[in-house]
């Protein structure tokens, strides 16, 4: 069996579609599948042929726009890895989000047969200014209109991801969720001291470093926490001048490693995530509760569906959260138990194994 999955970018590049392409292509190698990735490359490196798990990784020149935009560069490379994916016979395809211009070429190279888009947001992806938005919910809804008839079915990544679809004019109710590569044993307790507070995301607008600094910062002066926040990105300079202004202790360790953020959250007692991004379902929440830490979040996608069983808050605003974290200060063993829980329920639902099942399904693959 051979699949073919298209993404903007590809690890070590880091993401979350990165990530959830990593992770569907490691259990498609665990079955037996041989697996293509088509992915671009922007910095100028040498081409990789293989990717961890053995799968074959076919890199495209492009040029970034906008700061997070791949846009793949016409010539003999780029030509030769399209026909190659022409010639090829997939039994199943993959369609990382309709964002990108490259995987609208692979659509078309492949055509509707056994593909499937997966939509992995919850509304446009916000460009910082009122003209600049509304280029690009434009250019958006031109994307998704022509990517829609060369798909055969379309997917969200959660509830509110398959929700949002409709808004591109494009009808599913199907929902596939998001995954993890395995979960940590059960917590011994929680180490003494103040309530652990951690953020983890790219420091961008919307994405809640500022507002998670803002929120400690206005909490009275009798409920004991301390925060870190963990990520990069253009808000940096805003967050350490935030970090500076407030009373509170606040690290900021910028974008570390995979494992630093994993032993963050083993130690952390709350992954505070108040974004307001339109989210499709953040990997981080999963990364939570592998760990052990229970989540506080703004209704983002993702967080109805995640933590409708327990393992975390899902709040309104600012106020609810601040009541909720002077709760947790006070009665530090709620969020150890809310911990213990969302790790149970990562455990039994949110696999790989569970997640490419529902994806090939979808995409009416028998194996």
């Amino acid at each position: 069996m051979r699949a073919l999955i298209a993404a903007p970018y590809y690890p070590p590049h880091l993401g979350g579609i990165e990530r959830y392409s990593a992770g569907v292509a490691t259990e498609l190698r665990r079955r037996g599948w041989w697996v293509d990735v088509v992915h671009s490359v922007t910095d100028g490196s040498a081409l990789r042929r293989t990717g961890p798990a053995g799968e074959a990784l076919l890199g495209l020149p492009s040029r970034e726009v906008a700061g997070r935009l791949p846009v793949p560069l016409p010539g003999r490379r780029t030509t030769a890895q399209l026909r190659e994916i022409r010639r090829a016979r997939y039994d199943f395809t993959l369609i990382q989000s309709h964002l990108f211009l490259s995987n609208l070429l692979v659509a078309r190279a492949v055509g509707p047969e056994h593909t499937v888009w997966l939509n992995l947001g919850s509304g446009h992806v916000p460009a910082g200014g009122r003209l600049a938005d509304r280029l690009v919910a434009g250019y958006e809804h031109v994307l998704a209109s022509r990517l829609r008839r060369r798909v055969g079915v379309v997917a969200g990544v959660s509830e509110e991801a398959a929700a949002w679809l409709e808004h591109l004019s494009v009808r599913t109710r199907a929902s596939v969720g998001n995954a993890v590569d395995g979960v940590s044993p059960a917590r011994d307790g929680r180490r003494p001291g103040p309530l652990r507070l951690l953020y983890v995301g790219r420091l961008e607008p919307g994405k809640g470093a500022l507002e998670v600094i803002r929120l400690v910062h206005g909490l009275p002066a009798s409920v004991q926490v301390e925060l870190t926040v963990c990520g990069g990105g253009t808000l940096a300079r805003e967050v350490e001048l935030e970090t500076r202004a407030s009373t509170r202790s606040v690290e900021i360790t910028g974008a570390i490693p995979y494992e630093q953020v994993r032993a963050r959250l083993a130690d952390a007692d709350v992954l505070v995530y108040p974004s307001t991004y339109p989210e499709g379902f953040p990997t981080i929440f999963l990364d939570a509760g592998a760990a052990g830490c229970p989540v506080l979040t703004y209704p983002v996608g993702g967080s109805r569906e995640l933590l409708g069983r327990g393992g975390g808050w899902r709040v309104a605003d600012a106020p609810a959260a601040a009541a909720r974290l002077q709760e947790l200060a006070d009665r530090p063993t709620l969020a150890t138990q809310a911990g213990e829980d969302l790790r149970r329920i990562v455990r039994s639902t949110y696999t790989w194994q569970a997640v490419v099942d529902r994806l090939l399904r979808l995409g009416g693959v028998s194996e």
